[in-house]
């Protein structure tokens, strides 16, 4: 017989279960003391049902998400009860039918990612193996593709056809868009190696940018146009990086001096920290903090280094690294993965020019970083400032874009119109350095070096 304080708690369950605070209940009927115990069970048994009721109702409010959070906990109570296995059994079918809706949109990532959330509610239909199977596949394509390697990535996609067997007008554009591609892509490596062998570097960087345009992860146009860069603009903005706040009162260095990071304020839009150096360090911020990238969060000193090549971006992780949940050690990054550092500091890595190395790092953990800084921009040739998409940072509202480029003298800057500089009018191009204001027809932005004093809170 339950005495004491084990009666008075499952009076407490009793009475959260009454009132609707089936988390309470929960929690309270796991005691293992009460197990074994009838009027436990009895508890349990309408706790259960109470969970797969309240499913049912986030489902009717198009809840999805709260829906499998309430069955996954009925299911701890009785798997087997009627109610629950209904309830699984309808959310199954709604998710897989949102995962073939995705994948015949052309939503591969997003497909991939509803199968791995269905893997982890241990939804194992046979359906799912052969949808999984075709996002991969298609996922795999483009990985191909974006590498140049056409006819395998026309061959894979081949397969993806046999587990759409309805509707594929999606999958039939981007094999035509893929077949384009390819034909345009083969002409335009051959006017590359002809443009490199006579050593036509502005030639080069042209015909390269278009082929990139094409296979934004074609290793050899990365590797020649890189050669081009250096024979035609190369890069001086090398050396140690500094890593402190930047005091206005502080002298700024000279166009020519050293300089690895610098600040980049868009009036009406946000600020931005610009790391120009092929490796960027990220890792906790303190005072004595030595990283490139300094997060307030919960990871170490130096925890991980994204290096900068003619392959990409290769993460290399020293401590506790994920990258779209699959722990590495070591990862090439594609644009649109989500990389968590430690147990959930988590940034996303952006490549949304097809024609810039330069990438965009945004936190989207609630972390926050030394700097009230939006973004993390990685500056490799060239920044796009401007309308739609295709931008590292977004400028509705101004006409044309603003380019800023690196060159030998430091960093420029590109514009379709009128420039003032520093209140001096220039016309569509500059060059530029810490300190320096540019205002255009509809823009205003400003460089700033970060210098050294104390870590910024």
């Amino acid at each position: 017989m339950m005495l004491g304080i084990g009666w008075l708690a499952l009076r407490h369950a009793q009475e959260a279960l009454k009132t609707g605070r089936l988390d309470v209940a929960q929690r309270l009927l796991a005691d293992p003391s009460f197990q074994g115990d009838k009027r436990t069970w009895e508890l349990v048994q309408q706790l259960t049902r109470a969970f797969a009721e309240r499913g049912e109702r986030c489902l009717r409010q198009d809840d999805a998400a709260a829906a499998w959070s309430d069955l996954l906990r009925a299911e701890q109570g009785d798997a087997a009860d009627p109610a629950v296995v209904r309830l699984r059994q309808v959310l199954t079918r709604l998710s897989l039918a949102e995962m073939r809706a995705l994948l015949e949109a052309g939503a591969v990532v997003r497909a991939l990612e509803a199968a791995a959330k269905m893997r982890d509610r241990l939804v194992r239909p046979a359906e799912l193996e052969s949808l999984e199977e075709a996002a991969r596949d298609w996922a795999k394509a483009s990985e191909l593709a974006d590498r140049g390697e056409f006819p395998q990535a026309l061959t894979v996609l081949a397969r993806v056809r046999r587990f759409l067997p309805g509707s594929a007008d999606c999958l039939e554009r981007f094999r035509i868009g893929l077949e384009e591609r390819h034909q345009t892509f083969t002409g335009l490596v051959l006017q590359l190696h002809d443009a490199a062998s006579k050593k036509r570097w502005p030639e080069v960087l042209e015909i390269s940018e278009k082929i990139l345009a094409l296979a934004p992860q074609h290793a050899e146009a990365r590797k020649i146009r890189s050669r081009a860069w250096k024979a035609v603009e190369p890069v001086t903005v090398a050396g140690p990086s500094p890593k402190l706040e930047a005091d206005p009162g502080d002298a700024l260095p000279s166009p020519r001096q050293a300089l690895q990071q610098f600040l980049l304020w868009v009036d009406g839009v946000g600020g931005y920290l610009v790391c120009l150096g092929n490796r960027v360090t990220f890792g906790q911020a303190t005072p004595e903090s030595c990283v490139d990238v300094a997060l307030f969060a919960d990871i170490s000193r130096l925890h991980a280094a994204l290096t900068r090549d003619a392959e990409g971006y290769l993460l290399e992780s020293f401590r506790a690294a994920r990258v779209n949940g699959r722990a590495v050690d070591k990862a090439l990054l594609h644009s649109g993965d989500r990389v968590t550092l430690g147990t959930c500091c988590q940034i996303r890595f952006h490549q949304p020019v097809p024609i810039s190395a330069s990438a965009r790092i945004d936190l989207v953990s609630g972390h926050r970083l030394w700097l009230a800084v939006d973004a993390v921009l990685l500056m490799a040739d060239t920044l796009v400032l401007g309308p739609g998409q295709q931008v590292h940072v977004s400028l509705p509202e101004v006409k044309s874009s603003v380019i800023l480029y690196r060159q030998k003298d430091g960093l420029g800057v590109r514009y379709a119109g009128n420039l003032l500089v520093n209140g001096r009018p220039c016309r569509e191009r500059a060059t530029l350095e810490p300190g320096t204001t540019v205002a255009g027809d509809d823009f205003s932005l400003t460089l700033e070096a970060i210098s050294g004093k104390r870590l910024g809170r």
